[in-house]
């Protein structure tokens, strides 16, 4: 116990921040909100919580495919409206088009990191108490740069202002070499370990708006493909995840994870761009084999798209079993408690839907991710196959 205690103290001092790369691993976790730090029994431990690796009762292998394209308030359908003659030409249209038109750039460029997004091919293997993954990735995100340009008058903006509007763009394509273990260290307590070994590509590099790849009117997909296309400046880097477990009489389960605690720096055409260290915390509740409430939350506010913005998300998810466990169904939602709204169609919400089959020595899970306005935005499908 006094191990944990002293590993619960280290983890606090790290000042939580998120990064752009894959923030839900499996389909079993992006169907429950994002939300399962406390309870998990499949490969995707190794990235959850290296600790519930010490749960797994039967090894088993498996491949995974997950993707996410997160457009916030339609900002790239909202770029496609804007034709790039009215963006060269800004000056010379009409009063009443010149407003519209500087209305919905300040929508555009107000919005926190509007669009970013990867996706992720993932065969791995786990037994009780180790794991091994390779997972190779592509990840991109664009956000707005601020410009004082915006708070001109409309009569005020020439072409040249407007051909002077910015958005940053990073990308990555790479492959994560992972190996984790997880060890007991009293009843119903364990810890676990994750060395992720990062191999790959980046790019950072800023594009105006009337330039490629906004110039084409691709989609939010075909945006952050462009991006993550483009990664050419080689890194490598070692990194580690810190995670403990503690069960908590019949029906409760607690969890606790460092993430990125190597804090490792990756060096960009830019600069350098840092994965900071993230610390979550995670319930699980089952009153039955069949039933779970799990309930994940970062444990402080952070600046967690590289932004200047805090954020702190919270996510909630509910599992329930049917016919002995052979039929699963799960729901949940991802939230941010700093946003100015929770919940409900103006907050920055994604819900998660999905279920699991249970066949035997084949596990298959399916997911996808919506957006306040019932859109996909994310996909998970997960299978595995059980080693008896």
């Amino acid at each position: 116990m006094r191990k944990t205690i002293l590993l619960v103290a280290v983890l606090g001092l790290f000042r939580p921040a998120f990064s752009f790369f894959p923030f839900f691993y499996g389909a079993r976790s992006l169907a429950l909100g994002y939300s399962s730090l406390a309870f998990s029994y499949d490969v995707n431990a190794l990235y959850i919580n290296p600790s519930l690796l010490d749960s797994i009762s039967a090894a088993m292998g498996g491949y995974q495919f997950q993707s996410s394209v997160l457009d916030y308030r339609d900002v790239s359908g909202r770029l496609s409206g804007i034709t790039i003659h009215d963006l060269e030409n800004f000056a010379g249209l009409d009063e009443s088009r010149r407003a519209a038109l500087l209305a919905e750039l300040n929508e555009i460029f107000a919005a926190q990191t509007p669009i970013h997004g990867f996706r992720m091919h993932n065969p791995g293997y786990a037994g009780k108490g180790y794991a091994v993954a390779v997972a190779t990735v592509d990840a991109a995100l664009i956000q707005p740069l601020a410009n004082p340009v915006l708070g001109k008058a409309p009569g005020e903006i020439t072409n040249a202002d407007i051909a002077s509007l910015s958005m940053r763009l990073i990308g990555f394509h790479y492959t994560d070499y992972s190996f984790a273990v997880a060890f007991p260290v009293a009843q119903g307590i364990a810890l676990g370990a994750t060395i992720h070994y990062l191999k790959g590509r980046d790019t950072e590099f800023d594009a105006a708006l009337v330039s490629e790849p906004f110039r084409s009117h691709a989609d939010a997909k075909d945006l952050l493909q462009a991006v993550w296309s483009g990664a050419a400046n080689d890194f490598s880097k070692l990194n580690l995840d810190l995670g403990a477990c503690a069960e908590f009489g019949r029906y409760f389960k607690a969890g606790i994870v460092a993430r990125n605690v190597a804090s490792p720096v990756i060096g960009s055409e830019r600069g350098e761009l840092r994965l900071a260290r993230r610390l979550i915390a995670g319930l699980a509740f089952r009153p039955d084999s069949q039933t779970g409430f799990y309930l994940d939350i970062d444990l402080a506010r952070g600046d967690l798209y590289l932004n200047g913005r805090d954020a702190q998300p919270v996510s909630l998810g509910v599992e329930k079993g049917l016919f002995q466990n052979k039929l699963l169904l799960r729901a949940g939602f991802l939230s941010d408690l700093a946003a100015k709204y929770f919940l409900g169609r103006k907050a920055n919400v994604l819900y998660g839907l999905g279920c699991g089959f249970n066949l035997g020595k084949f596990l298959v899970d399916l997911a996808l991710g919506l957006d306040p306005q019932g859109r996909v935005k994310n996909l998970g499908v997960s299978g595995f196959y059980m080693v008896r």
